[in-house]
């Protein structure tokens, strides 16, 4: 061990800083200052001149670790990583004449932070679209634990080379918060807060992009219903973000396989005029984003939209495809937005509680947590009695609550299939199993309810543990 220590110190001092004549390099997600996922395989790689020899050294291991490139250049390594701390590492790569030491390395748990424009808006929000405490919640950013990787914007109709991706890792400090996603960054700070270790968080977000532009051409051919010939298309240079493959070619891809404990993704308002194929589409995402991580069972937890007024489109119908998903995708869990949204803005302003609520399923489910609920209360059947409906929910351990505020959203129907504004009470029961009675003078039998069923409509309904239920129907018209 001495021995190793003396080699490491003087490798160290032997490094000289990488030039642009160098042949080695490392992909840029590897820095100094970054966050490595605890107790992984970690893979870690690069390139230099073909069939070149390439040592890894780190602090945490006496071992060197050996590969050689291949003919193109590339080599990758798996580097073992210990348990979480504060501890500063120093990782050291070099080959038969060039080297790289990258210094403050953490050892931690690394998110992964994807989707579209809400999970993109940083702390300067947008033009009349501000964050709620913005300030605020920049006052606190002084947690050396939280480190940050922000993917800059672009798109390739091709798989960029490995190496190729633009950001840096940076510390959490008030100017680099700033510009970080606002749900990632509450989500992190959360995490750390409770787990008191590092939390490495990597953002890759891009505003108005399809679900479909994150995924690679080849699951993309085998999933069909979209046209992958981009050659040949004339790609928008402000909107190619609706284009399939273009931001996992550029903005993903080339971070792969990164180690993450998990990911967080925000995304789905480019989707919402197809909530069907999405239901399929999403899936897919998952599985896909599992091979690309290289972990069957990696958690995944998404944000379903947030009620604003679509055009041409009832919304509603996607956030009950989205809910729906939860319970068909293995190791999954999804954040309630339906007390969030504003009507005309479609990028409400209360982001931090959604942050929260993405924490709450990583504590519980990831963590375990278990003191945190993560689900609201969702539908579980419904019985009429004397021309009103009494409904019964799941996920409502000790009841059901309004947050003393009037209760809206609710519609109910009698067999014309017309709905009519309804009135609406929590029913007490003695073991806390409490449901709603719903019913209305205009409908005198009853056949279905429906709970915020439209574009927009203010949330009302929660648990006692304050977390929303989606909107709902008891139908299927």
């Amino acid at each position: 061990m001495i021995k190793f220590i003396v080699r490491f110190i003087l490798v160290g001092l032997c490094v000289l800083p990488i030039h642009a004549q160098s042949s080695l390099k490392l992909s840029p997600i590897f820095g100094s200052g970054m966050v490595l996922q605890q107790n992984d395989s970690v893979s870690i790689w690069g390139m230099a001149s073909p069939f070149t020899k390439v040592e890894i050294y780190s602090s945490w291991n006496p071992v060197p670790l050996k590969g050689i490139t291949d003919e193109k250049g590339h080599w990758e390594i798996q580097v073992k990583t210990p348990s979480a701390s504060y501890t500063s590492h120093t990782l050291l790569v070099y080959s038969q004449n060039d080297s790289i030491r990258l210094t403050d390395i953490l050892i931690g748990d690394v998110w992964f932070v994807g989707g579209q424009s809400n999970m993109q808006m940083n702390f300067r929000g947008n033009p009349d679209q501000p964050v709620q405490d913005a300030q605020k919640i920049l006052l606190r950013c002084r947690h050396k634990g939280i480190r940050l990787f922000r993917v800059e914007n672009g798109y390739s109709i091709e798989e960029s080379d490995t190496i190729t991706i633009n950001g840096k890792w940076t510390s959490a400090t008030p100017d680099n918060v700033k510009e970080f996603s606002v749900v990632g960054y509450i989500f992190g700070e959360k995490l750390h807060e409770m787990l008191d270790i590092p939390i490495g968080l990597v953002q890759s977000a891009h505003g108005g992009s399809v679900a479909e532009a994150w995924l690679d051409c080849k699951t993309l051919e085998m999933f069909g219903e979209f046209d992958l010939d981009l050659k040949n298309k004339e790609i928008d240079p402000i909107w190619y973000a609706f284009e399939p493959t273009v931001l996992y070619n550029k903005m993903l891809a080339p971070m792969l396989p990164l180690s993450v404990k998990g990911v967080i993704w925000y995304q789905g308002e480019s989707n919402v005029e197809r909530p069907e194929q999405y239901r399929r589409l999403f899936p897919e995402l998952v599985h896909a984003w599992r091979k690309y991580f290289r972990k069957k069972d990696l958690p995944f937890y998404y944000v379903q939209i947030a009620p604003y007024n679509h055009l041409n489109v009832n919304s509603a119908r996607f956030r009950e495809v989205q809910l729906q998903l939860m319970d068909s995708i293995p190791n999954v869990g999804m954040a309630v937005t339906l007390d969030v949204g504003e009507p005309d803005v479609i990028h409400p302003a209360r982001k931090e509680v959604v942050g929260e609520r993405l924490a709450y399923w990583a504590l519980n489910k990831v963590y375990g947590y278990t003191a945190f609920g993560c689900r609201g209360p969702e539908f579980h059947s419904m019985e009429i009695k004397n021309g009103h409906a009494f409904l019964k929910f799941d996920f409502a351990p000790n009841g059901l609550s309004f947050m003393e505020e009037k209760a809206t959203g609710f519609e109910i129907a009698g067999e014309d299939r017309v709905f009519y504004p309804a009135e609406v009470r929590i029913t007490p029961a003695f073991w806390g199993n409490e449901g709603l009675e719903i019913w209305s003078e205009k409908v005198k039998n009853p056949v279905a309810v429906r709970y915020g069923y439209t574009n927009y409509v203010k949330g009302t309904l929660y648990n006692t543990e304050g977390l929303p239920a989606s909107s709902f129907r008891t139908d299927d018209w």
